[in-house]
């Protein structure tokens, strides 16, 4: 995070992307965590981008963020190359990406001291997360591609990862309107696109902002998916859901 070409790029003052006014936080209603963490995973073969955003669930207001590139395990240096082009070239983060990203086991290592610095998870007790819980848009990112990572990668899924809040079912709940997507739950919701879509710190940053607005209308955060520990199955907790043909993502 203190790489000179990683600050350059990077506005890293993210609170002031998701401030929200007194009156509104006065309107949300309590929630049964503490914290919230909002991930939102990029690349598609391997896990190119790691962001994490913690949000106060009773002020609503930004606590801190984690953000990593992402090193592939396996993949050729020639692919991943071409890949990286593709993906950041065009939005002028490539050369960031090639400068400062690390193998994923070293940014689960710093993401599980950084969950640790803010008493989220003790590490000795190897248990779930304290007083938190992760959200996303959609099931992909910890239902699937956590799991393949840390299978490529040599590692143990952490504990930590075995729940979450898919946005998009609490969005469908609640509003009884579908949003398959951040972009649709952005446009039906009136919030303007900030930064660049699927560069991963911008797109966390956007779905906190879905996520404010939504604790200020009222919803309770419920965990949607659970990841039995033995099985490796996940129960959807919603019967009411958002259901895509092939994977779940934004």
């Amino acid at each position: 995070m203190d790489d000179p070409s990683h600050l350059e790029k990077f506005n890293h003052d993210c609170s002031k992307d998701l401030q929200v006014n007194g009156t509104d936080i006065e309107k949300k209603c309590s929630q049964n965590v503490d914290f919230l963490l909002v991930i939102d995973l990029e690349g598609k073969v391997e896990i190119l981008e790691f962001p994490v955003l913690l949000i106060d669930a009773k002020s609503l207001s930004l606590v801190d963020f984690f953000h990593r590139f992402v090193r592939p395990t396996k993949m050729s240096e020639q692919a991943v190359n071409k890949y990286i082009e593709g993906k950041y070239g065009e939005i002028g983060v490539d050369r960031v990406w090639h400068d400062t990203a690390q193998p994923f086991k070293e940014v689960m290592q710093q993401f599980e001291a950084w969950l640790s610095q803010h008493n989220l998870w003790e590490k000795e007790k190897g248990s779930r997360l304290t007083r938190a819980a992760f959200v996303t848009c959609g099931n992909w990112d910890l239902k699937t591609k956590i799991p393949q990572q840390c299978e490529v990668s040599g590692i143990k899924l952490p504990p930590y990862f075995m729940e979450w809040i898919n946005l998009k079912d609490v969005y469908l709940n609640f509003y009884g309107r579908e949003a398959r997507g951040m972009m649709s739950m952005m446009k039906q919701l009136e919030i303007p696109l900030l930064g660049c879509h699927h560069l991963g710190i911008d797109d966390s940053k956007n779905i906190a902002r879905v996520l404010q607005r939504m604790l200020v209308d009222g919803p309770l955060m419920q965990v949607t998916a659970k990841r039995n520990p033995g099985s490796q199955k996940v129960e959807f907790l919603f019967e009411n859901r958002i259901q895509h043909p092939s994977r779940q993502r934004r």
